[in-house]
């Protein structure tokens, strides 16, 4: 997956291999598991994937106070990668809430209120 995309954030539902950003996400909730960083079979397998460039805790931007943000974002580069643009429909019929997010994160962007908020400078 890094090969082809330039980094590990694989999206929740990828398609080429479903069972992967399940994976993914099993990771990343056994790295916040404190019993298995203490592990040294689980130090190890997180080492390993740190050595490649995975990210084990997501914890900037608005994921980190917006828990579905990191999911609409994955679902965003899966629709830029099937239609080579990010202008999601505001009526999407495969993925309505995407299709409500867009908008909202475009107007997050342009309200000069939301560009002092830490999160919204990056």
């Amino acid at each position: 997956y890094k090969e082809a995309n330039g980094h590990c954030r694989v999206p929740k539902r990828y398609e080429k291999n479903t069972k992967l950003g399940g994976w993914v996400r099993n990771m990343r909730s056994f790295y916040k598991n404190n019993d298995k960083k203490q592990d040294p079979v689980w130090k190890n397998r997180f080492a390993q994937l740190e050595a490649v460039g995975f990210e084990l805790a997501l914890k900037h931007g608005p994921a980190s106070r917006h828990p579905s943000w990191q999911q609409r974002f994955e679902e965003l580069c899966e629709y830029k990668e099937a239609n080579g643009h990010c202008r999601v429909p505001k009526k999407y019929d495969k993925n309505k809430q995407l299709g409500y997010w867009v908008p909202v994160m475009r107007r997050y962007h342009k309200e000069p209120d939301k560009k002092q908020d830490p999160v919204w400078k990056k």
